[in-house]
């Protein structure tokens, strides 16, 4: 049985980039949209220096295990990482951003591998099913929070257009 697996889930965000990068590639507004804590609540993560950018990195501890990510690049179009589950369980990830006319196509790819010898291919496909559901609800709590960034700009402006001119 293989010991690699893939993942990929796409959504359309309807916010600019500049407002969805920082929610990715800063660890401390990870609480506002990652899904990990409602998935396991027992997880606690530790944020390490520096918390966001290229080298930003968190810590975690669960009843399921402990783990570390690490942002190791970032540009205009992605953001890529890497993942260490268990001191055995390895992930390369990429969050990508494709232009739409009204906001973004924002994909997240992840490539694992289960380097445990014994039961690895089990792992794999475990890890595939319960990451592909997670990265699921992650785009989406991540879609909800970005538009929710935008949406008070949104609201003043209507307000102002609807307003009778004062002459």
């Amino acid at each position: 049985m293989p010991q690699q697996y893939q993942v990929q889930k796409s959504i359309e965000i309807h916010a600019p980039q500049t407002d969805i990068t920082p929610l990715l590639s800063d660890f401390t507004k990870w609480s506002s949209w990652s899904p990990w804590q409602k998935v396991d609540p027992s997880i606690v993560f530790t944020l390490g220096e520096p918390s966001s950018g290229v080298g930003a990195h968190q810590f975690w501890q669960s009843s399921w295990g402990f783990g570390e990510m690490t942002i190791t690049n970032i540009s205009s179009t992605k953001i890529n990482f890497n993942i260490l589950f268990n001191e055995e369980h390895i992930v390369t990830g990429v969050v990508s951003f494709s232009p739409l006319a009204n906001g973004n196509q924002v994909t997240c790819s992840l490539d694992g591998e289960v380097t445990t010898s014994i039961l690895g291919g089990y792992l794999a496909l475990f890890s595939q099913y319960i990451l592909a559901n997670t990265v699921k609800l992650g785009l989406n709590n991540l879609k909800t929070t970005a538009q929710l960034q935008i949406a008070p700009h949104s609201e003043k402006i209507d307000d102002d257009s609807n307003s009778p001119s004062k002459n």
